[in-house]
């Protein structure tokens, strides 16, 4: 069939090139796919605030090291838990003298870690290990999809799509009293969007991980006769 020929295309047929003047019929055909999310991002982190920048620092480093630690002996791998974020930040004081520059107090260090959680059913349980560990700041969770699943539905998308696109072009040829011979190039897209909870108020917050879509859009144009 034409579509499953069509499904490794990504740019134009020989046959589009030797023949430029080619009587085309151009579509973009839709499919979309769902399915539950089978992993979650979370994000977490340690606030740390103490009256001078080695304190800060220090402190936190201690405090992170034990999450990780705890985090692996939950049964999360090390190559699951990444550093992304981290700031020390002042924090000043005005002076009763407005003409005086304002006076450094204190330090505030924040360390963000990521940590992936493919098991789902694991997330409460990451969660509690983390904050007793020392995590004071659950800056979001993201539902989202493994890599491995997100290709596989990703082609499914495709085929739907490549369906579509099939379909639009055999009912215009069909208006129009022309033969389709066969498509002459297709032009595929994505699109996939996780779903984000940022900054929880309470970890005990009930969270409804729902479905998550996978669309794919393919522009293909078809030479007719």
């Amino acid at each position: 069939m034409v579509l499953v020929s069509a499904v490794a295309l990504t740019r134009p047929l020989p046959s589009a090139i030797s023949n430029p003047t080619a009587k085309t019929i151009q579509v973009t055909g839709t499919g979309t796919v769902s399915a539950p999310p089978d992993q979650a991002l979370l994000d977490l982190a340690v606030q740390t605030e103490r009256p001078t920048a080695t304190q800060a620092t220090a402190d936190n480093a201690a405090a992170m090291t034990s999450v990780i630690a705890a985090l692996t002996a939950a049964g999360v791998n090390k190559s699951s838990i990444q550093t992304i974020s981290y700031t020390l930040t002042p924090i000043s004081q005005n002076e009763a003298n407005q003409s005086l520059p304002p006076t450094i107090v204190g330090y505030v260090a924040v360390n963000t870690i990521q940590v992936t959680v493919n098991q789902l059913g694991t997330i409460s349980k990451v969660l509690d290990q983390a904050i007793s560990a020392g995590i004071n700041q659950v800056q979001g969770i993201t539902f989202t999809l493994s890599t491995d699943t997100l290709t596989s539905l990703q082609k499914q998308a495709q085929q739907l799509a490549l369906q579509d696109a099939d379909g639009q072009a055999k009912a215009i040829a069909a208006t129009l009293g022309v033969s389709i011979i066969g498509p002459i190039s297709i032009t595929p897209g994505y699109e996939f969007q996780p779903v984000s909870y940022p900054r929880l108020s309470s970890v005990e917050t009930p969270i409804q991980a729902g479905t998550l879509q996978v669309t794919a859009t393919v522009q293909v144009s078809y030479e007719f006769s």
